[in-house]
């Protein structure tokens, strides 16, 4: 399948798991960058985008974004000490807080969307838009109906 050293290894690459992963943690580094650039992690570009449309009760964006309670109050808390998000009391449930976007926040995912673009284009630049739409497709998915769209985080 692969006859040169820059793929995996060509007997490991009969199986679609690791070839996933290969492939996966090759995205991810690429991700990361780009959104490093603007300053962010993709943690926190989870939250924005979660938050762009409106406000969430930050109880429901760890559910949402499965990610551990704990985890949510730092990843706010950066957002906030950067100017992108506000914590605001929810105005009818005293129990719960509500985290808006701020005007610089959706800034920030405006200019990932940007950047996003193009590193797209590198990274799936040997896929014609016909394969492309395909993988996304069948990754939407296994997000959605496979064991990954079943994972949930305890509380």
């Amino acid at each position: 399948m692969f006859d040169d050293e820059s793929g995996p290894p060509e007997e490991l690459s009969r199986w679609t798991g690791f070839l996933l992963n290969w492939v996966a943690a090759q995205a991810r580094e690429a991700y990361e960058q780009v959104v490093a650039q603007v300053g962010l992690k993709p943690q926190h570009l989870g939250v924005l985008t979660q938050i762009r449309h409106g406000p969430m009760i930050q109880s429901r964006l760890s559910d949402r974004l499965q990610v551990f309670k704990p985890a949510m109050v730092t990843l706010v808390n950066e957002l906030e000490a950067m100017g992108l998000a506000q914590r605001r009391p929810h105005p009818s449930d005293r129990r719960a807080v509500e985290v808006h976007i701020l005007p610089a926040g959706l800034e920030k995912v405006q200019e990932v969307d940007r950047l996003s673009e193009r590193a797209s284009g590198e990274f799936f630049g040997p896929l014609t838009p016909e394969e492309r739409q395909t993988l996304h497709d069948l990754l939407a998915k296994l997000a959605k109906d496979g064991p990954a769209g079943r994972r949930r985080i305890p509380r």
